[in-house]
């Protein structure tokens, strides 16, 4: 038991950043792959930029000719 005279800190809120990639073209397999992929070096690189953080979750999306790849952390 804390005799501490203070409640302990709140926790950091979770936030999000989120990387995109577009691409015209014929839509195939394979330029879904290409999308997907080069947003996901993004968030990569942002993370590896980032070590402080706490990573809590990593989402990718994707439509026609969009990619988006979300980070959520603290």
């Amino acid at each position: 038991m804390s005799s501490a005279s203070s409640p302990p800190p709140l926790p950091r809120p979770v936030k999000y950043a989120h990387f995109e990639a577009t691409k015209n073209g014929l839509h195939t397999a394979a330029f879904d792959r290409d999308r997907i992929e080069q947003a996901r070096q993004q968030a990569l690189e942002w993370i590896n930029n980032n070590p402080q953080l706490e990573i809590i979750s990593i989402d990718s999306s994707f439509g026609k000719m969009l990619a988006i790849v979300t980070v959520w952390y603290k």
